[in-house]
């Protein structure tokens, strides 16, 4: 089922009310260095539980780790481009980078004074939030959440399961977004654009092909 205009609206109603107090800021972004960056199409394939082409839903705010902020986002698989078939059709949670978390749960252990009823929207700077209507392919991995880990507590207590919610592989990466008024997918990362690298080179070659198969799909 095609996830009705007016359904979009409405939640980007909802998300935009419940982020529009909230004081804004930025994030370097991801920590982690040491990644597996796919830079084909093969690779892509190859490396994750199902490679698709999705619906950016819903977002809501969730429950993040101490010093952090994640958002729950609902995809709509339109189309399992490789691996995975029964995810077609199908809803799935993910958590983006960055979002809505109080301002004690991002200063935690920092010396800030207290102040649990203040709200701040983090933005990462590696992965600018994907808006609700936006289309997206990316690659998806299992989430381990019977490990114990402070984020998989998070998740847990957001709604996630083993079987209703994925992990993002390398959004730093291996995220392409086509936003309601592009025509094009690109990369959902503006610092990776503007190097000048072997890396960027290969992902932007890889962009073209993914726009050149499956923009139009």
């Amino acid at each position: 089922m095609r996830k009705t205009k007016k359904t979009l609206q409405r939640n980007r109603k909802i998300w935009k009310k419940s982020t529009a107090k909230a004081d804004v800021i930025s994030s370097d972004g991801f920590d982690s260095e040491n990644e597996y960056v796919s830079t084909s199409l093969d690779q892509l394939k190859n490396h994750n539980q199902a490679l698709i082409k999705g619906t950016v839903y819903k977002l809501q705010k969730m429950s993040s780790p101490q010093n952090m902020a994640y958002t729950k986002a609902t995809i709509h698989v339109d189309k399992v481009i490789s691996g995975d078939r029964t995810l077609q059709g199908r809803d799935v949670y993910v958590a983006f980078s960055g979002g809505l978390v109080s301002f004690d749960r991002w200063y935690a252990n920092m010396s800030k004074p207290k102040d649990s009823n203040h709200e701040i929207f983090v933005k990462n700077d590696e992965f600018p939030m994907p808006s609700i209507g936006s289309k997206v392919i990316t690659g998806l991995v299992p989430n381990h959440l019977d490990e114990a880990t402070e984020y998989n507590d998070s998740l847990k207590q957001s709604g996630f399961t083993i079987k209703n919610s994925y992990a993002l592989d390398i959004p730093r990466y291996n995220f392409w977004i086509k936003r309601p008024k592009d025509k094009r997918y690109k990369l959902n990362n503006p610092k990776i654009v503007k190097k000048n690298n072997d890396l960027t080179k290969e992902l932007q070659k890889l962009t073209k092909q993914i726009n050149r198969k499956y923009n139009h799909m």
